[in-house]
């Protein structure tokens, strides 16, 4: 009888969902609904790279022919798109001849002819001005810096499900009104608002779908988001090159980010954050709706356990913020573990964002088609997220991420010495954005399990937010390669092999239960350390007795 009764105390939510199922009927119905947002974070993530795309382009003077190349000096073999030859003086007759200008000294271009017109370089007279086409991915993924907290905020006081539709929905009005703009103000304006209301797509869509699981289907629903956002990129890259118009693309990918508002009554709510909450009622009844559509039959007594659960985690966090006279997010910052875990988290997330999106948007640039470039960057990162998805728990979350880093950060230096343009250099470039894809999204799912529920989205928000500096430094990376050709891919590789070591220093969570609460998150890291001191002392002691 004790027996039963110890049993019974010991459930959890974890072994309600054991029974249910990870992937139940009920799972998949609201992996289909969180997955359609996913595809669109992808598409909207990508757009700034075919919106502010360079167009060929010169100097407007007497002779405007593409073909004619007498105007302006060359460079590497090209001529010149910001300065041109000025007119001999006292030339009255503008017949389009190389004698008509003076090749002894240039002058800076007053005006531009473009070529072709499908980006807002042309629109907005951008010509020349490269800081400014630039400057719309920094401002893109500067208003990660606001909403990402923002989005954690609205997860974590009024739940995932609310989140996740107010961040999609804000993304297709704001994206909207940016195909509406009349300048480039506007523009910029409008690109900034976008993410910095609407960015916490991803994040709030994956926390929810993290916590329908049991531990063991983490990897694959993480699996999942990867491929759904790969192809999103894929899927503007696509589009645009069909409609060769940024503002009709525009219209086509954020209008349907508005219908996810209908979500408010299709998508379930995280039961996970319902107990954490104190929404006790309405968690069970979220489980038991789940068990009917399963068509699976649940212990009553499991729903009251989980419960009890529940309430003593929370009644526990209410006595030590009482204690110590602290309101529970002081708690939360008042911990040293908590501080090294994020500041450790920000800085891989800074190293992967820089890498992941830097060698993306480098591609550009690279020799041969621009939109094949972008496409085979995007593919490349679908074996990586496979090999995560059996890599990651059968050998642990460290010991995989370490070694991505180190990988690419070894591959990103090298490729800085190989010549450009030959099947070697692509090959390691490939072999770079496939093991910074493999760290940036196995971190994700490695962050998220290091924080506590209730804390879980703020906290992996936070590290994003953080991160997102070097999504914001990102966009200017091309500009290096003015300096050093291979320049841009030389710093992303120091900065993933410092990562790498830095890794070493997170605790593993492959297959462990995710902690609930703050005090179930230092009671873990306390067993942890007793454990390691432990086992050192055992092994002290068995070397003294063989001396």
């Amino acid at each position: 009888m004790a027996n039963d009764s110890n049993e019974k105390s010991d459930v959890t939510v974890d072994d309600i969902l054991r029974i249910l199922g990870s992937f139940g009927r009920a799972n998949v119905y609201n992996y289909v609904l969180i997955l359609f947002p996913i595809l669109l974070s992808g598409i909207y993530s990508s757009v700034y790279n075919f919106e502010a795309l360079d167009l060929p382009y010169r100097c407007s003077t007497e002779c405007n022919e593409p073909s004619v190349n007498f105007t302006a000096p060359h460079i590497h073999g090209k001529p010149a798109r910001c300065v041109r030859y000025p007119l001999k003086s006292g030339i009255s007759n503008h017949t389009c001849t190389p004698q008509m200008f003076d090749h002894s000294r240039t002058v800076k271009c007053n005006s531009y002819v473009y070529f072709e017109n499908h980006s807002i370089v042309k629109e907005f007279n951008l010509g020349c001005q490269d800081w400014k086409r630039s400057l719309v991915g920094t401002v893109h993924n500067a208003g990660f810096f606001v909403s990402i907290p923002l989005t954690g905020f609205v997860s974590d006081k009024y739940g995932r499900r609310v989140a996740v539709v107010f961040a999609t929905v804000m993304s297709g009005v704001f994206g909207v009104v940016r195909g509406f703009a009349v300048n480039y103000e506007m523009f910029m304006a409008a690109e900034f608002l976008e993410t910095a209301i609407g960015g916490g797509v991803y994040t709030a869509g994956f926390v929810l779908a993290l916590e329908l699981v049991r531990p063991e289907g983490r990897v694959f629903v993480s699996l999942l988001f990867d491929t759904f956002y790969i192809l999103g990129g894929i899927t503007v890259t696509l589009l645009y090159w069909w409609l060769q118009s940024w503002r009709a693309l525009l219209f086509v990918i954020y209008t349907p980010g508005i219908l996810v508002l209908s979500y408010l009554w299709l998508l379930t709510e995280s039961f996970r954050w319902l107990f954490s909450k104190g929404h006790y009622t309405k968690g069970v009844e979220t489980l038991k709706r789940c068990e009917r559509i399963n068509n699976v039959t649940i212990p009553e007594y499991h729903y009251e356990q989980v419960q009890e659960h529940a309430r003593r985690q929370r009644d526990a966090e209410k006595l030590d913020a009482k204690q110590f006279n602290r309101t529970a997010i002081k708690q939360l910052f008042m911990s040293k573990m908590i501080w090294k875990r994020l500041m450790t988290c920000a800085f891989l997330w800074i190293s992967s964002t820089l890498g992941y999106f830097g060698l993306s948007i480098n591609a550009i640039e690279l020799a041969g088609n621009s939109y094949m470039n972008y496409i085979i960057v995007l593919l490349i990162e679908a074996p990586a997220n496979i090999c995560k998805f059996f890599l990651l728990d059968r050998f642990g979350r460290k010991r995989v991420i370490v070694s991505a880093f180190i990988m690419s950060g070894i591959i990103l230096i090298s490729y800085g010495f190989l010549p450009a343009g030959g099947c070697w250099s692509m090959g390691f470039y490939l072999g770079g954005k496939f093991f910074i894809t493999l760290a940036y999204n196995s971190l994700y799912i490695f962050a998220a399990e290091v924080f506590p529920t209730n804390y879980r989205t703020t906290m992996l928000g936070l590290c994003s937010t953080i991160g997102r500096i070097g999504s914001v430094i990102a966009p200017q990376t091309p500009l290096l390669s003015k300096y050093y050709d291979s320049l841009p891919t030389l710093f992303f590789g120091a900065m993933a092999t410092i990562s790498g070591f830095l890794v070493l220093t997170l605790p593993e969570t492959s297959k462990q239960k995710l902690p609930d609460s703050l005090k179930e998150a230092q009671d873990l890291e306390r067993v942890k350390r007793e454990g390691i001191e432990d086992k050192g002392l055992v092994n002290s002691e068995d070397a003294t007795s063989e001396i």
